[in-house]
This record gives C-alpha cells, structure tokens and sequence, in this order.
C-alpha cells in the first residue's frame, strides 16, 4: 500500500518539476504572457506560432499551480450548460460556445499529436449521469440542447459504470488527460521554438507608456501585448472584474481500483447533487480511480469531511483500495457561466480568467482567440465575441459579498481560544481586531489579522487544508499568514501579541 501524499496531486506526484530560470533582466518582446498554466502556454504556442517573440512569467513553477491539481477532463460537456445557455442567451450563443470548445478540444489534441505526446491524451465519452427518476426529464432535455448546439450528444441509459442510473447525457469522442505529461514537454518545445520562460517570476506591476511593461522582483518585459492568464486578474489587471465572478473550491481523492475491479468507462460526473466526478488514472501499476467533488469556499464548514465524504462515496460504489492521493483546486466562473476572454483595452491588454472548472478546453479556446486579436486573424470570429470581458454582465451578490468582509464572533476570544485543540483554528475578536488564531501540534499558538490582504473578506478556517481561505475570492494562507493562493499578494499580519497580552 502506497503512503497517502495529502495536499499533493497524482499529476505533480508522477512528473518532475521544471527548472526554467528567474527573469534578472530587461528583454523586449512582442507579447508577454503572465501565468504558465495551460492557459498561458496555449497562447504562447499560438502566437509563437503566428511568428510573434513570446516571454512567459510564471510566479511558481510551469504547469504546477491550478493545472497541476485539475480533475483533467477535456472535453465540451460542462455540465448542464447548453439548456441554460439556450434559455436565458439563446440558440445562437449555445452553438458559439459549444464550437468554441468543440473546436479547442480538436486544438489540443492537434498540437499533443504534432509534438508526439499524445500518450497524454485519452480518448474517452463523457457523461452526466442521473440516479433519481425525477431526473430524466432534465438530462434528456440537456442532451437535445447540445445536440441543436453541434455536438455529438444524446442521451443514453447505457452508462458505463457499475451501479444502477436512470440514463445520462452522453458526449462521444471527448477525452482525458494527464496534464503535466501533456504541457511540461509543450513548455519544452515552446523554448526550442524561442520563446523565453521564466520561472519563479511573479508580476508585481503591469504598467503602459509608449509600449506595455510588466514588473518582476527582479527584471522588466516590455512588450507591445500583455495576456493576463494567470487564474485571477494580477498585479492590479481588470481588477474591476471580481465583481462578475464567485470562487468555487473542489476537493479530489484518488485510490487504485482492485484486481478485477470495474471502474468507471468514461469520464462522468453526476447531475444530483452533491456532484461527483469520476474518473480513471492509467498507470503502469495499476489504474486509479480519481473522485471529485465541490464545495463553495464560503461554506464554514470547519471538518474534514469532504474528503471523507468522497472516499465513503467510492468505496460504497467502486471496488478499490487505501486513499493514496487527495488534493484540491479551484476556480472561478461568472455570473452567466462564460469565461471572460479577450481584450481589457484598446492597447494591447488582454485577460483569460472565470474558466467555471473547465479549463483545459477554456484554454484551447483562449490561446485562439488571442492569437486571431493579437495578429487579426478571423478564424474565431463566429463566436468570439461572447466571451468578451467588457460584455455586459450581472454581478455577483454584493448583499453577499458584504456580509463576508463583516463576518465574525463575539464571543470571547479567550473562551474560544482555550478551547482549541492541537491543529484547529477559529476567528476570534480581541482588542478590537478580528483574528484568525491557530493552534499547532505542540499546542503553540499562531494569530494573524483575519482580514484578507485582497479585499478585506474575513477568512475562513479550511481544516481539510490546513489553511486560511478568503470567501469573497479565494485567497489562500498559511496557518502564519503566508500566501499560498492569489489573488492576494500580502501576507496576513502577524498579530500574535494580541493574544499573548
């Protein structure tokens, strides 16, 4: 039985990091992309493509940060999207979409068979999957819009796993993938083509004169383009764009499938909620059963529960083994489900952001999309349009958002304190200041302001993490303070005396 490996994901487990160098120079080049996710090298092979010198600055490591904890699925079927997009923007945009994916999906699977790493992509239907009779309805009307949309949906009540469904939404010729197999040898190709990547290169500033000039700690890039593609609007970029987009969190556990074991024969997830997704992972000692779920970051929920919630879940349907992986993600999405991709001003300023957890195909459909504005190409000139940052959309709750930066107890601080036991934490009031206290395995106590360094959210307890995270748009911290998670860039202040006084 192979040792559990908490926090870190079977893709970052099974491929090396990189070992690309820190930007310690000025260099000039025609586009400079802030973020080395899927995303941000997607567009980098796109317009290194076109001919255009591309830097990328990556605050980590390439492919490590939200790629390298994705559930990666790539394919068309986000959910039920094609009946909601159909009934509230109509027929027209839910056949944009569905092409801008479909044909991303295609893109993908192109450029991994053109570099000869394809054996990071698995051909696989998808699924969304009903258990309740009640369910039927819906999902055979989802299975009509996509089909009206362009794709290759029906329902179906054959579905490949091995307990009872009411029938599911079928997509055929989608695919699975193993994210750093894929993108860690295209960041390789992407340098052998001359694009310039640095590592360990957040951007600190993006400023424009003549000509634009992203910031590091210890270097420039001036470029006449800017792609933002870095999860979250950064370095005070389309900052006005948190008010039309809400966090989400996914917590992920993998364990192998037993000898003679029926796992799941596509990649499904369930339309009942709580939503599951499934997957398998292949490897040489034996497959993986992956097994996601969601919850939203504001949920207060202080337990561990979700990850024991999604091994009860596999082992009632699946026959498999000890826990060897559990990880989490997280995303954005907007108000009405699109991503906001494209142009932030007239200048040569663009952003990807708000991918709703389905990033691998969001990418592909960013990388063309800015490769057609950036060099005035019109190959996505059918449906770029609705994915335009500047287009009109309603915000987010502001009533909701209020109420997170106002969170908080009363009660005394003392009290709660005392009663914490080794490795728990809670938000406390005490001299006038909200605070998130923790206590370690020794009982050593850790005291930080609570209010998150972003935008003033009061941050919550994440047990199953161990960290501090913000509800209003998902920062994270450590127990100390530090930043594990933008879009916040400042610590939590140490306010430890307060509690010592």
């Amino acid at each position: 039985m192979s040792p559990l490996k908490a926090g870190n994901s079977y893709w970052m487990d099974s491929v090396p990091p990189t070992s690309y160098p820190a930007l310690q120079s000025e260099i000039t080049v025609d586009a400079c992309i802030v973020g080395g996710g899927i995303a941000g090298l997607m567009s980098a092979f796109e317009l290194s493509e076109a001919g255009l010198r591309v830097a990328i600055l990556e605050g980590g490591r390439i492919a490590s940060s939200v790629t390298g904890y994705t559930t990666a699925k790539l394919t068309s079927q986000h959910g039920t999207r094609y009946l909601r997009l159909t009934q509230e923007q109509g027929a027209d945009v839910a056949r944009s979409y569905a092409r801008a994916n479909q044909d991303a999906l295609q893109r993908i699977r192109d450029i991994a068979g053109q570099l000869q790493i394809d054996d990071a992509i698995q051909a696989r239907d998808a699924y969304i999957y009903g258990t309740d009779p009640d369910s039927v309805e819906a999902l055979q009307a989802e299975a009509q819009a996509a089909a009206d949309a362009g794709l290759p949906a029906s329902f179906t009540t054959e579905v490949p796993i091995p307990f009872e469904t009411v029938g599911a939404v079928r997509f055929t010729d989608q695919a699975q993938v193993h994210p750093r197999r894929l993108l860690i040898p295209l960041a390789s190709a992407l340098a052998k083509r001359g694009v310039q990547i640095f590592e360990s290169s957040r951007a600190k500033d993006i400023s424009f004169d003549t000509h634009w000039t992203v910031s590091t700690k210890e270097g420039q890039v001036h470029a006449d383009n800017v792609v933002v593609a870095a999860l979250t609007p950064t370095a005070g970029v389309g900052d006005d764009l948190w008010e039309r987009m809400y966090c989400h969190q996914g917590f992920v556990v993998a364990l192998p499938l037993l000898r003679g074991a029926t796992g799941p024969g596509g990649v499904l997830i369930s339309y009942e909620r709580p939503m599951r997704s499934i997957r398998t992972i292949k490897r040489a000692e034996g497959q993986l059963l992956q097994v996601g779920g969601g919850s939203y970051v504001e949920d207060p929920n202080t337990g561990a529960e979700p990850y024991d919630d999604l091994e009860t879940w596999a082992r009632e349907h699946f026959n498999v083994g000890e826990v060897e992986y559990r990880w989490t993600t997280q995303d954005y999405s907007t108000a009405d489900g699109i991503p906001l991709i494209g142009s932030l001003a007239d200048d040569g300023l663009y952003i990807a952001t708000g991918f709703g957890g389905w990033g691998l195909t969001s990418a592909g459909v960013t990388g063309a999309i800015l490769r057609d504005l950036i060099t005035g190409g019109q190959v996505t000139s059918q449906y770029r349009d609705i994915f335009n940052p500047s287009r009109e959309l309603p915000a987010i709750d502001s009533a909701l958002i209020s109420a997170r930066t106002s969170s908080g107890t009363d009660r005394d601080a003392n009290e709660i304190i005392t009663g914490l036991a080794p490795g728990e934490a809670a938000v406390v009031r005490s001299g006038g200041e909200q605070l998130a206290v923790y206590k370690d395995d020794d009982g050593q106590l850790d005291a930080v302001s609570a209010v998150c360094t972003h935008a003033g959210g009061i941050v919550l307890w994440n047990a199953p993490d161990s960290q501090w995270a913000c509800p209003c748009h998902g920062s994270r911290f450590t127990p100390d303070g530090s930043v594990i998670r933008g879009p916040a860039e400042v610590p939590l202040p140490d306010k430890t005396h307060l509690i010592d006084e």
